[in-house]
């Protein structure tokens, strides 16, 4: 988890997925209307009490969001490296599943994060599940969240495996991406539990400072890259 081929092999990951992605949202589009995934958590990422305005997010500020949905004991580790400009990474070790699985996680800033697809809009069902079974939703703020179960490995060596990824799109307020790799059919990570991450509106290029604060106690390794 911590090697750096390993880092490499989980960089060329997103930017793969992030590709594949980009083709499946950038064509014209339909417009969904289901129910809002957030949980409750409708407000954006304003000035806190104390007057100060949104902050870019940090690992440690997405490490947060991770452990409020999937809790303290799913995690064993948390770590990132240098990203590419206009991205923050998280890479996230699990208690349960092997070692080889590899769970990452990316936000983008707003210039980056039309690679991702369009906001607001879900693509026809025709195009969303040529890469497996996928969901698409708009939420209430505009966010578009989409989550995509594979019935196969991604990477070459795993033939038994299957991956669960997901997107969630916010006009002006950037993008995030979540990608876990299984190396059995049995993965830690569900599609489920990627939309409640993915729809938590915290998980924003500019955020609220609080969150980063919260971040600043998580221990968060950091690879180079």
């Amino acid at each position: 988890m911590t090697s750096e081929p390993h880092v490499a092999r989980l960089a060329f990951v997103s930017i793969a997925l992030a590709m594949a992605l980009s083709a499946c949202g950038s064509a014209n589009s339909d417009t969904a209307q289901p129910a809002d995934l957030s949980g409750g958590q409708t407000s954006s990422p304003g000035a806190s009490a104390g007057g100060r305005g949104p902050e870019r997010i940090t690992p440690g500020g997405i490490a947060v969001v991770v452990l409020d949905h999937l809790g303290q004991r799913a995690v064993r580790l948390f770590a990132t490296y240098e990203p590419e400009p206009g991205s923050v990474d998280l890479m996230i070790g699990l208690r349960e599943g092997t070692r080889a699985d590899m769970f990452a996680l990316t936000v983008y800033s707003p210039e980056q994060a039309g690679e991702l697809g369009p906001a607001g809009k879900c693509p026809p069902k025709s195009r969303r599940d040529r890469f497996g079974d996928t969901q698409c939703r708009t939420l209430d703020n505009g966010a578009t969240v989409m989550t995509t179960e594979v019935a196969e490995g991604f990477s070459d060596d795993n033939a038994d495996g299957m991956v669960v990824f997901g997107t969630a799109v916010t006009r002006d307020a950037g993008a995030a991406m979540a990608m876990y790799e299984s190396y059995d059919d049995t993965p830690v990570v569900s599609a489920a539990d990627l939309n409640g991450i993915l729809a938590d509106p915290r998980l924003t290029w500019l955020t609220q400072p609080d969150l980063n604060e919260a971040g600043e106690d998580v221990d968060v390794k950091k690879l180079k890259g």
